[in-house]
């Protein structure tokens, strides 16, 4: 099994746990490849009220010079790579790829994904609490919201950043991960959404993260989703989003059977 989707001590939301201890975490429990894939700087300013997003522009030097020394410290026990999550923001694809151009060997192992959707000329972050999003969505409508997330959806599958495009889309229905609190669906038009994840060449990312949030409890995308991926010969990659060490690999024994 392979943890493609881990966070460090960079990320301000996360843990203090060093990412030496997320790799001692990963060998005791047999994994054979991880990456790191920290939250890159966002091209705008973070709109959550703890401004906790995403690792400042200062660290990145750092971040992928200590996971350097780390790949080469355990080169012989398993295999490590640096990546990046990357947000895909809309209006903002210039400034990503710019981004992206400093940082191109991280790319085969970063991620693709939609946090922040744009409404009414505001960014607006759709996970971060319950409460916000209820609010947001109490505003200007959930079909609007949910609109929103799925054209933002869209259009980070239509290879934005051309060839330094990240080709694994994460957590694909965030959208879904307060149900439980408000007691709706929200549907996506999956149909359009993993032709689009075919045709264009991205892989799935399996979050197992979902599973341990209160209103979500299954993982990002659902197995339902997960079934019909891979079922259309989309690729798949298990990836707890552990943000401390005690979470790398958490749940894969329930997804390891698509992976």
């Amino acid at each position: 099994m392979r943890d493609m989707h881990m966070h460090t001590d960079y990320c301000p939301h996360a843990s203090r746990d060093k990412a030496e201890e997320y790799i001692l975490e990963a060998i005791s429990k047999n994994l054979v490849e991880i990456a790191f894939t920290e939250h890159a700087p966002l091209p705008i300013d973070d709109t959550v009220p703890a401004q906790d997003s995403a690792m400042s522009i200062e660290d990145v030097g750092k971040y992928l010079q200590e996971i350097a020394l780390l790949k080469d410290r355990y080169s012989n026990t398993i295999t490590i790579n640096a990546g990046f999550e990357i947000d895909y923001i809309e209006g903002k694809e210039s400034e990503t790829l710019d981004f992206l151009k400093q940082h191109p060997d991280t790319v085969p192992y970063s991620i693709l994904s939609v946090h922040f959707v744009l409404i009414g000329g505001k960014y607006f972050c759709i996970d971060y609490s319950s409460e916000s999003f209820v609010e947001k969505a109490e505003e200007v409508g959930y079909e609007v919201l949910v609109k929103a997330y799925e054209d933002a959806l869209m259009k980070a599958l239509s290879n934005p950043y051309g060839s330094l495009t990240p080709k694994r889309i994460g957590h694909l229905d965030l959208i879904k991960k307060f149900r439980g609190f408000h007691g709706r669906s929200l549907d996506l038009d999956l149909d359009r959404i993993l032709s689009a994840i075919k045709e264009n060449g991205y892989a799935l990312d399996i979050n197992t993260s979902g599973y341990d949030k209160e209103y979500c409890g299954e993982p990002y995308p659902s197995l339902e989703i997960i079934r019909k991926a891979v079922n259309l010969g989309i690729p798949a990659v298990t990836g707890s989003d552990a943000h401390s060490a005690k979470e790398v690999g958490r749940h894969f024994d329930k997804v390891s059977e698509y992976s």
